[in-house]
């Protein structure tokens, strides 16, 4: 979700480039939702991870009479997409092994010092896009009048109407991802002795780390208001005057909401996922590991850089956040 979220300024600057060209997107079910609606594309086309969709999928990506693909992913499930449409230029990030052999163009892997969004947007170049002037990146996630609503409710039926509202997304499957339950609990009652409402988000298969928080707390967060769509839950962010929260999709939510974010992650990644031109302030926690680090976050098993991290670091940023 979040790196279909990321891939949505390469989107608006390939239509601009090509304003009569017929662009589709490949992707799975949750970037499927984030891109129902955005006006850049003709057709979304979403892999379900079932063996008939996958299927249904290879075939109509064949059909398609692609004259180019852009990879910005590069496994091996999407490089088999860009094989099977025998386009004439198949763009790549450059890996390992044979899978570099399915692109005619390939470009290097993404260096830590650059946002994301900015390396997917300069894979265009191959295409003859000049990606150099262009300095919006923001990202699109279309709200829409009945998302809106929605959130109006939750606001009504908390009595939030003149409350300042701080959204904490405290949760990852991913281990490697975790801060910890009671660290994110120490922030959030932080938040609300700064006289703001602790709001705790969460996604699907998430809601018992959420629930965990919550029950360590010393205030009352609000928390158990119901399952959201992705829209719905970018609506109930743009109401928060800040997000903060674990390295995850829903910070890239609360980016395309306009929302000011902080977020709390692993050592020198920070800036892969930080817009530092964005027009609301993103900021990123890390700190060095002490017992050093060879960026193998997945296999990690003392998760030191994340251990070095203290509420009050993140406290300290919220004050600051909130003052301005």
């Amino acid at each position: 979700m979040g790196d279909v979220l990321l891939a949505t300024p390469a989107i608006r600057e390939a239509r601009r480039a090509f304003p009569n060209a017929k662009i589709d997107f490949a992707t799975e079910g949750a970037g499927g939702e984030v891109l129902r609606k955005n006006p850049y594309l003709d057709e979304v086309l979403v892999d379900r991870k079932k063996l008939g969709s996958r299927l249904r999928l290879l075939s109509r990506v064949a059909a398609g009479g692609y004259d180019a693909v852009v990879d910005f992913r590069s496994t091996g499930s999407t490089a088999q997409l860009a094989l099977v449409s025998r386009a004439r230029i198949r763009v790549g990030v450059r890996g390992r092994g044979p899978r570099n052999r399915v692109y005619t163009h390939l470009v290097e892997r993404q260096e830590l010092d650059l946002y994301a969004a900015r390396h997917k947007l300069d894979m265009l170049r191959v295409l003859g896009v000049d990606t150099a002037g262009v300095a919006d990146l923001s990202l699109d996630l279309t709200i829409e009048a009945t998302d809106r609503a929605a959130a109006e409710r939750i606001w009504q039926e908390n009595r939030l109407e003149s409350e300042r509202v701080v959204a904490i997304s405290p949760v990852s499957r991913e281990e490697y991802k975790q801060w910890g339950a009671a660290k994110w609990a120490e922030v959030a009652d932080g938040v609300a002795g700064l006289g703001a409402r602790a709001l705790l988000t969460s996604g699907p298969g998430e809601l018992d780390q959420v629930r965990e928080v919550a029950g360590l707390m010393q205030s009352k967060p609000l928390w158990d208001y119901g399952r959201t769509t992705i829209a719905g839950l970018a609506a109930i962010l743009e109401r928060c005057v800040l997000w903060i929260g674990n390295d995850g999709g829903t910070k890239h939510i609360a980016a395309a909401a306009g929302v000011p974010t902080i977020s709390i992650g692993r050592w020198q990644i920070g800036p892969v996922w930080t817009d530092s031109t964005a027009a609301a302030v993103q900021q990123f926690i890390d700190r060095a590991p002490p017992g050093g680090c060879d960026m193998r976050c997945p296999g990690c098993k003392h998760l030191g850089c994340l251990a070095a991290i203290t509420p009050e670091d993140v406290l300290v940023t919220i004050r600051s956040s909130l003052r301005a």
